[in-house]
């Protein structure tokens, strides 16, 4: 049976009955489906899909969805000012997705949240996209009631950025021209956020075990979200005592361990016993995998009274706690995942008690050296 829609040949095809769909299996034995599968043309070449439907209608209209694709794509590349933001978001979360980012979920909820990058942008034309609309843009999310830092401004700039020149690199180009994109100064908007031992206590009694659990490993690594999301329960070795990180999961690509300690212990075992042994993952809910908490811990937050704090506010935590405590900065890099001191040092966050501490053990030496003779001076100089 053969179609044409849009000028583009097409075809499809059944595994029984007048035109059987085969393949091969890895032991070389030819095998039939009954699942529908969609036959069409690009360029001169052969494009095959599963419609994942044995219904026939069904099957019909995959197809003619697949092929206005390529016809719209056709005319986006013919004509480029046609082409619209909204048109490069989906290019650039496919490219994404395809290329398995570890940033696709973030990337998502840029663009497809309320009032996010494509509600913003999506039916602007590329071609009309200047440095007025970007300067409204800016406007606008800093006119927002919870105004947001300057870095999330800079990284959704840079999506839409990316978005754009992923147009140009495409052949025939989709996008001709990329504005320039004034970028805010973040060296004085650096994020101090961090807990308290107590406050620590406090959102972690309010939260739902599958939450409760990346918060406990959070406040004690420092591990980022998007690694503590992808922790297996194979990787967990309590005989000793820490969880790997594979190079797929972390973010510079490098494995890494987390050591296991404090109230981590405790916690990790409960989790395993709730949880569905058919799923692979730490955290789970009703043994499916989570994939966001940060409805249930921004809600812990608020119940903590300190509504503002960020999930990456652990990170800063963990960092000084660990320096405090006495562990040398190189071990301290390499369980956090920072590649630079420079990193480390912003990390550090000195707290008002412990500067306090400070100021009394150099009171005390100050007055050490005070109490000490001239001669004696003289010999420890």
């Amino acid at each position: 049976m053969f179609a044409s829609l849009l000028g583009i040949p097409a075809s499809i095809a059944i595994g029984a009955g007048e035109f059987p769909l085969k393949r091969k299996d890895s032991d070389g034995k030819t095998r039939h489906s009954r699942t529908w599968s969609a036959r069409y043309y690009v360029n001169g070449r052969r494009i095959e899909l599963s419609t994942g439907t044995n219904d026939k209608a069904e099957a019909l209209t995959f197809l003619r969805k697949k092929m206005a694709e390529v016809h719209e794509q056709r005319n986006m590349s013919a004509h480029p000012e046609r082409v619209r933001m909204g048109q490069l978001f989906d290019l650039l979360l496919e490219t994404y997705r395809r290329k398995e980012r570890r940033s696709t979920y973030d990337v998502e909820r840029k663009i497809e949240k309320k009032n996010g990058l494509r509600a913003y942008f999506g039916n602007i034309r590329a071609i009309d996209l200047n440095s007025a609309v970007i300067a409204g843009y800016i406007h606008k999310r800093q006119s927002d009631a919870n105004r947001p830092a300057n870095s999330s401004i800079n990284r959704e700039l840079a999506y839409v950025r990316r978005a754009m020149v992923l147009g140009t690199k495409k052949d025939p180009p989709l996008v001709t021209r990329v504005p320039r994109f004034e970028m805010f100064e973040e060296s004085g908007n650096i994020r101090q956020g961090t807990l308290a031992h107590e406050q620590y206590r406090s959102i972690r009694d309010s939260l739902p075990s599958y939450a409760r659990v990346a918060h406990v490993i959070g406040y004690h690594t420092g591990a980022r979200k998007g690694e503590i999301r992808q922790i297996r329960k194979e990787r967990i070795d309590f005989k000793a005592k820490r969880i790997e990180l594979t190079g797929r999961t972390t973010k510079n690509k490098e494995p890494r361990y987390l050591p296991i300690y404090g109230d981590m212990a405790a916690e990790i075992e409960m989790a395993l016993a709730a949880g569905s042994l058919e799923c692979p993952w730490l955290l789970q809910y009703q043994g499916r995998p989570v994939y966001d908490f940060e409805k249930a811990w921004h809600t812990a937050c608020e119940l903590a009274g300190i509504p503002g704090a960020l999930f990456h506010d652990l990170r800063r935590v963990a960092v000084t706690n660990m320096i405090e405590a006495g562990i040398p900065e190189a071990e301290v890099m390499k369980i956090i995942g920072h590649k630079t001191r420079s990193m480390l040092v912003r990390y550090h966050i000195v707290a008002p008690q412990r500067l306090q501490e400070i100021g009394v053990t150099l009171e005390a030496h100050m007055k050490a050296k005070e109490g000490t003779k001239p001669d004696e001076r003289e010999r420890v100089n």
